[in-house]
């Protein structure tokens, strides 16, 4: 069985060069599969997420994908919390900040001031099985924590899938497993979106500021156990400075990563506003699912506000929902799985359309790239 680990801390030490200046550090995850051997060159590597900048609340995107067998009564693991301090050199201050409060007192304006330019949203973003975090991570880096798992342990626990480790260190580590693969539909979702008409909470100096918003993707997870419903980040792009109609760049995810191969787990899209300083402001959230996204790609350009997904933010009294921004799908794409081995005759088999209820895509289109 292919199990799905995901990881995010609360309050974790701050161990950043300077941090009586407000710096913060830096955390990755590596996780580590432990031999019952004494011998220590018998422990392998399994996966690290990716680098979170300048946050000591973090939320990795980056799952990690193991096999787990049921039969084998011992699959230990030890997961390690590191600050990277390569990361903070190479793109220097700021970054992605706690995001807990939710501003939304403030008028519209119309966007006014600088050209817009790409900022890495506070992450190196990794969700790509590809990509490698070892030109930024070291050994050499300074331990934040480090937590041991027994895998079987945790998905039979009666207390839930998630589990609380508090770190000798100072903070928490929540670890959530899960079974990987829970549909039929696979493959790599290809997709990028633009926002729309995103609503101007930052006024800037003499009023001439715009928000620096970018996005995350969300899948819901629900703890039968435990009775709760958690959702855990699966996709955070790049924000981009002082624009209320961005452009993200085009990304790649897998399906398992991304709705456990079903494309109709439920998602959330929430929109943030990007701070140097302080707390990323909450804009709104838009409930969907890859199958939503792909009925609603952009027909009629990029500014197709009749396709676009809204998202919104309901007042406290929940009397009021207000409008935050329109969510373009300029693209959205799934490169079957089962069809890959034809890239290596240069040839990729893009399939787009609706599936119906048990996965089966329909209404298909197909075009060789």
């Amino acid at each position: 069985m292919r199990v799905q680990i995901h990881l995010r801390g609360e309050k974790l030490t701050n161990l950043a060069r300077g941090k009586y200046l407000g710096r913060r550090s830096s955390p990755y995850c590596t996780i580590i599969s432990k031999s019952d051997n004494t011998n220590t060159n018998s422990n392998v590597v399994l996966g690290r997420t990716e680098v979170i900048h300048a946050n000591t609340f973090p939320h990795f995107t980056q799952s990690v994908i193991i096999e787990y067998d049921e039969e084998v009564a011992w699959t230990h693991l030890k997961i390690t919390i590191r600050d990277c301090r390569a990361l903070r050199s190479i793109i220097g201050g700021g970054g992605q900040r706690r995001r807990r409060s939710r501003d939304d007192g403030e008028e519209e304006q119309q966007r006014i001031g600088r050209k817009p330019f790409f900022g890495l949203g506070g992450i190196h973003n990794n969700t790509d099985d590809n990509n490698d975090n070892s030109n930024y991570c070291s050994d050499n880096d300074p331990i934040m924590g480090e937590v041991d798992v027994e895998v079987g342990e945790l998905l039979k626990s009666d207390n839930g899938k998630e589990q609380k480790f508090e770190l000798s260190t100072g903070g928490t580590l929540f670890v959530f497993i899960t079974e990987s693969v829970q549909g039929t539909d696979r493959g790599v979702l290809d997709c990028q979106i633009r926002g729309l008409d995103v609503k101007n909470i930052e006024s800037g100096l003499l009023g001439l500021g715009a928000v620096d918003p970018y996005f995350v993707i969300s899948k819901k997870e629900n703890d039968t156990k435990k009775g709760t419903t958690c959702y855990y980040d699966v996709y955070r792009s790049e924000h981009v400075h002082d624009i209320i109609n961005p452009f993200w760049k085009p990304f790649q995810i897998d399906l398992e990563r991304l709705c456990n191969n079903d494309v109709h787990k439920q998602l959330k899209i929430t929109v943030w506003d990007q701070q140097d300083r302080g707390e990323d402001r909450w804009l709104g959230e838009k409930d969907t699912t890859v199958a939503e996204m792909m009925r609603h790609v952009a027909k009629r350009g990029n500014a197709d506000r009749e396709s676009a997904l809204r998202v919104e933010a309901r007042s406290e009294k929940g009397d009021k929902i207000d409008l935050r921004a329109l969510l373009v799908i300029l693209k959205a794409d799934v490169i079957s799985a089962n069809r890959k081995m034809m890239a290596n005759e240069g040839s990729v088999v893009i399939c787009s359309g609706r599936f119906d209820t048990v996965g089966v895509m329909i209404e298909n289109d197909e075009s060789s790239r």
